[in-house]
């Protein structure tokens, strides 16, 4: 299995999902060996259990003067150690993750002579609304020789299998659609004290968790804010994540005049984001490009109540009204409506909260998400 992210190296929702899917397939009876980044302080072999073992490339000490020629180092320092590795163990499949390792993984398929796998979780396309510049032309078509040497290709909604057959004519009998999946986090006790980091007592708290990336739609958020107050409830946006867009956010902010009800928090650990998840009273998600969605599944699983955009994976993952609230788009109007209804309504955010949660515990296991995985490997072996 190779990914470029893997904990306690963590970007984005790719390395949890990893992280997840490696370790219940040890579970069921694969023996699976992961080929990710070093990190700091972290062994180059980890064996996790008899099933899993994880092995750390090192991939800094490639000199790279942009982010493109990074990832090629990255990829040329995966394939020296993936040759060594080769020599002793047998494989039958390489599962590759997203876009940044396709070049090893196709030189491993000729090296070794086993299929491919290919987990498409997102596209350069859709997170960019199109090919704009060199760099995008580069990620798309690798994207795209991705799709072609894959055996099999697993994505995680049908949005995302719709979109991949359309963007690289791909046979529509060569993608699965395997859902990301979520996991009970553990009991957290919350104090008052706790909650005074991020609000006053007589502020409720919207959450937002993310990359601060222009398609997960934060500009859309902070949009709502201004008449979430005007409605006459006093909230408070605990903003968590970080990337490129995040000076222009709090620019945003400052132009709204609502600078000081927005707290940008950065990176959190999973035990303060698992403690800030339950000092909210609702998660948006106001994403104008979506494949799936993990972070809704974060906020049912901790029994907050979620709006979000009606778009992509999160479509099927809402039912409106059911169990959370979908909004238009780049509606920062509409999305201010339904958080009002929830901020206003303790009866309409418990019974949202419950039924966000059952649907989390019982569509989205990672036991059940391994057994599909399993049964592509077979399909793509057969």
């Amino acid at each position: 299995m190779l990914v470029w992210e893997y904990p306690p190296r963590k970007v984005g929702g790719l390395a949890t999902h990893a992280y997840n899917l490696s370790f219940q397939l040890s579970q069921i009876g694969a023996e699976v060996d992961v080929i990710t980044t070093s990190f700091p302080g972290e062994p180059t072999v980890e064996k996790k259990n008899d099933k899993l073992i994880i092995h750390r490339v090192e991939t800094y000490n490639y000199p790279a003067y942009d982010f493109i020629n990074w990832v090629m180092g990255m990829n040329n320092s995966i394939l020296e150690y993936t040759t060594d590795l080769v020599q002793k163990r047998n494989f039958d499949i390489i599962h590759a993750h997203d876009w940044m390792v396709i070049p090893s993984a196709v030189g491993l398929k000729y090296m070794i002579g086993r299929p491919i796998v290919y987990s498409v979780h997102s596209t350069e396309y859709g997170r960019r609304n199109g090919i704009h510049g060199t760099m995008q032309r580069l990620i798309h078509e690798t994207e795209g020789w991705g799709t072609y040497e894959s055996e099999k290709i697993v994505v995680c909604s049908k949005y995302m299998k719709e979109h991949v057959v359309w963007l690289f004519n791909v046979p529509e009998d060569k993608l699965h659609i395997i859902p990301n999946g979520i996991t009970e986090p553990p009991s957290v006790e919350v104090d008052t004290n706790f909650r005074r980091k991020y609000a006053q007592d007589s502020e409720k708290i919207i959450l937002f968790v993310g990359r601060i990336v222009d398609e997960k739609g934060l500009n859309v958020l902070i949009g709502a804010l201004p008449y979430v107050h005007k409605s006459g409830i006093n909230a408070k946006l605990v903003v968590v994540g970080d990337g490129y867009a995040i000076n222009r956010m709090k620019e945003i902010a400052w132009e709204l005049g609502i600078y000081d009800k927005v707290y940008f928090t950065g990176y959190l650990s999973d035990d303060e984001l698992n403690k800030v998840f339950k000092i909210s009273d609702a998660l948006a998600v106001p994403s104008l490009y979506e494949p799936f969605g993990i972070v809704a599944l974060e906020g049912m699983i901790n029994r907050l109540p979620v709006v979000v955009s009606d778009t992509g994976g999160l479509s099927e993952i809402i039912e409106d009204g059911t169990n959370g609230l979908k909004v238009p788009p780049n509606n920062s109007e509409e999305l201010a409506r339904r958080l009002i209804a929830l901020l206003s309504d303790e009866s309409l955010r418990k019974r949202i909260s419950e039924l966000g949660y059952k649907t989390a515990k019982e569509r989205y296991n990672w036991g059940e998400i391994a057994y599909k995985t399993l049964e592509v490997y077979k399909k793509a072996t057969s």
